[in-house]
């Protein structure tokens, strides 16, 4: 029997399956791009030269004398040394000397990255010729910035501060609490104090309109927004993709309006309408292949899976998940009298955080864990055992095909869902969520 769908691994290697016999995929939500794409040094040559809402880069570098630009880390997709070598090139033929420019990883409270990490993120010619720093959330010499008529006060990374000229480069994706990655996330939680991000992110991770794809009248994406308006970000790059991860376009320019052009782009690409729930999502976690980042790839299916559905996820992740983090679980399960639902709810109650030692991420990723839909969930991963699913509340199989298997006994007849790319994805719905 031919192999006729698939999930995908990385951009440019697929997993390929059969669905059993009876099931019907109503959704095989896949690029139907055949055009190719330009390069992205040619994408980024555009977005310098004719931005969205600023004018072109080489006007804004007029009378510059120091320069901080944002990047994310190896978590997204994000083609960021390719993108640096162009714009880094127009910056110092404009006359800025490299040693006034500063390289900035914007991992908020990310694991910080080790040298061979930085290398192979920025380049190493970059890396050997500017200034390059990571943010850390926790030191003691962060800047304090007024938020314009909030009354609140954040502090960000002193070398973001005190330059002339800020900017960001990012990816716009689909975020499961934040309506779209990227943009101004670049600055909160990029390089903003560990107190204001994990208020910020306690207090909305569950509001009902923190869900990927909505930005209007979402209190974390709007949170984020107030940061970088008040910090300053004055010019963005971001990175917009199809469903195979291929980068598609990139829109310069200012916050409010290149950032509100990609979003609107990334909805035009990635947005699949559903009339109704589905019995079973089969689904890949990519691009979320780092650590506890592949809980994101349940975000788009526990939307529109049926509460007695299930949902077959696919993890290729390339780095481990972490010791610690399976331990955190633990921690809640015993903090809780392994009752964490109530525990946690308690605590997003009250804006305090699950673990008050540890890094958001880990944190969001606790809500992910305990407050997720109870919808049946079985992972397939090369590189998670079944004991570490088993912590994580999900249920294994060692394949594809052994996952399928175990539904088909469940679900003889079903009407099925699948993402080849789950982190690719905006779910379009009429329910309430």
């Amino acid at each position: 029997m031919n192999k006729d769908h698939y999930l995908y691994l990385s951009h440019d290697k697929r997993e390929y399956f059969t669905l059993p016999n009876g099931w019907v995929p109503l959704h095989f939500v896949e690029s139907k791009e055949t055009t190719p794409t330009p390069s992205i040094e040619q994408m980024t040559q555009e977005a310098l030269s004719r931005p969205r809402g600023t004018p072109p880069l080489q006007e804004i570098l007029s009378g510059v004398k120091s320069i901080a630009i944002l990047v994310d880390d190896a978590t997204r997709p994000t083609p960021v040394a390719e993108i640096l070598n162009v714009l880094l090139s127009r910056i110092v033929d404009s006359g800025l000397s490299p040693e006034n420019i500063t390289i900035v990883l914007a991992i908020g409270t990310h694991e910080t990255m080790k040298k061979e990490a930085i290398e192979a993120r920025i380049g190493s010619p970059v890396a050997s010729r500017f200034k390059v720093i990571q943010h850390n959330a926790w030191q003691n010499d962060l800047v304090p910035i007024q938020i314009p008529d909030k009354g609140k006060v954040v502090k960000i990374n002193p070398a973001v501060a005190q330059a002339d000229l800020r900017i960001g480069i990012s990816s716009i994706l689909p975020h499961p609490m934040a309506g779209y990655g990227g943009g101004p996330k670049i600055v909160m939680p990029g390089v903003c104090d560990i107190e204001f991000i994990r208020d910020h992110h306690m207090k909305n991770v569950k509001h009902p309109r923190s869900m990927a794809g909505v930005t209007k009248g979402n209190p974390f994406h709007e949170g984020c927004l107030e940061v970088a308006r008040a910090v300053g970000l004055h010019f963005l790059i971001n990175c917009v993709y199809n469903q195979r991860g291929q980068v598609n376009r990139i829109i310069g320019g200012s916050l409010e309006v290149a950032f509100p052009e990609a979003v609107e782009l990334c909805f035009q690409k990635l947005g699949h309408k559903f009339e109704e729930k589905v019995d079973v999502t089969i689904t890949s976690s990519y691009p979320h292949t780092h650590g506890p980042q592949f809980f994101k790839g349940l975000s788009a299916p526990d939307r529109v899976t049926k509460d007695t559905g299930a949902i077959l996820l696919f993890a290729p992740i390339v780095t481990p998940i972490p010791e610690d983090f399976l331990n955190s679980i633990n921690v809640i399960k015993e903090k809780s009298g392994n009752n964490p639902v109530p525990y946690l709810k308690d605590a997003i109650s009250k804006g305090m955080a699950f673990l008050p030692d540890k890094a958001i991420d880990y944190n969001m990723a606790m809500s992910s864990v305990f407050l997720r839909p109870k919808i049946r969930a079985i992972l397939v991963s090369p590189t998670i055992s079944e004991k570490e699913a088993e912590t994580m509340g999900l249920e294994y199989a060692t394949s594809i095909e052994e996952g399928l298997g175990l539904l088909k006994k469940s679900y003889p007849d079903a009407k099925v869902a699948i993402f080849p790319s789950g982190g690719f994805i905006v779910p379009i719905t009429d329910w309430k969520q």
